[in-house]
């Protein structure tokens, strides 16, 4: 699963709750989130599912790759 610069951002922001990140810091969280994601199977090609160890945050998928992430509340 490919994992966009977008969803690193978003990672950063909100879950993270950094205003400001470096290059460094978005690739960090590019390989984290592959890291974390990496036993996800997804179902279909565009779906949401629970980011795992963040059970307040959802993960917006489609066609092969994380597109961004947000709150569970909204859609």
């Amino acid at each position: 699963m490919r994992i966009t610069t977008h969803a690193a951002q978003r990672f950063l922001e909100r879950v993270m709750s950094k205003s400001t990140y470096t290059c460094i810091d978005v690739d960090f969280a590019i390989r984290f989130l592959d890291k974390i994601l990496q036993d996800v199977v997804p179902t279909g090609s565009a779906t949401s599912f629970a980011l795992p160890s963040f059970e307040n945050y959802k993960v917006i998928y489609k066609e092969g790759a994380v597109i961004t992430i947000i709150p569970k509340g909204e859609q």
